[in-house]
């Protein structure tokens, strides 16, 4: 198997997480607005301005964790560089 070069596997590190992100990114938005619609479902009505702030700000707490463990199942996925030697499993 010929060798590839230190830039060529670079950009395809770069190019992997930078799909990790996104699709990270995307599940981290429908995850909050999942949970925004559960929160708001399950509070009292009427609702105050606390309520939905709350609420907001819980389920955004959803995105950066979305786009955390896109990353890091990019990670745990990454072809091995050619040469090597380390223990993949």
């Amino acid at each position: 198997m010929a060798r590839k070069s230190d830039r060529e596997y670079a950009a395809l590190i770069k190019a992997r997480q930078d799909a990790a992100g996104r699709f990270g990114f995307g599940l981290g938005v429908l995850a909050a607005v999942t949970a925004l619609a559960i929160n708001l479902w399950r509070a009292p009505r009427p609702f105050t301005w606390q309520t939905i702030v709350v609420a907001t700000l819980m389920a955004a707490l959803n995105v950066p964790l979305g786009i955390a463990f896109g990353l890091l199942g990019e990670r745990m996925t990454r072809p091995p560089q050619d040469g090597d030697d380390r223990d993949r499993r």
